[in-house]
């Protein structure tokens, strides 16, 4: 099973939102728990942009926290426009939660734009791509609950 949803204040989408804010608050008390030294309050203008070795060139990542036990990360993501990862899996759940711009994710044959406040959470082994859409890039937190990995879609996904 898959999850792709949004973030919003309408009575419809309360649950989701709980969901949402939970997930986000577990994942920043674990990071939090396991950040050395003092507490960190970091823009990312401020932030160590790198360049990840396992997607094509242009996008780049800042790690906030990596679980020493699963080797789970959460990390910002940034895309530049026109930039796009072609279909794969990971070994792991990978929950991405869009910041700003806007990312097309394809999933199932299908393709939906995630904006800012939109999440997708694909399960391990679940086949998706991913690619700005609109003319900015797209900014998102990436997190995993094991060692992240990137397996194209031609590969079997254990």
């Amino acid at each position: 099973m898959y999850l792709l949803g949004s973030v919003g204040y309408n009575s419809a989408m309360k649950g989701t939102w709980s969901v949402v804010v939970a997930a986000l608050s577990l994942a920043l008390s674990v990071a939090a728990a396991q950040a050395p030294g003092p507490a960190r309050l970091v823009s990312p203008a401020e932030s160590d942009w790198r360049p990840p070795s396992n997607l094509p060139p242009g996008a780049e990542y800042v790690l906030i926290a990596e679980d020493p036990v699963t080797h789970g990360i959460q990390a910002l993501v940034r895309f530049p426009s026109g930039y796009s990862v072609p279909a794969h899996s990971h070994s792991c759940t990978e929950t991405l939660v869009v910041m700003s711009g806007k990312l097309a994710v394809g999933l199932g044959g299908r393709t939906r734009v995630l904006k800012a406040g939109d999440y997708a959470v694909f399960p391990s082994g679940t086949e998706h791509s991913l690619r700005t859409a609109g003319w900015r890039r797209a900014v998102f937190t990436a997190t995993t609950d094991g060692a992240y990995d990137l397996k194209p879609a031609d590969q079997p996904p254990h």
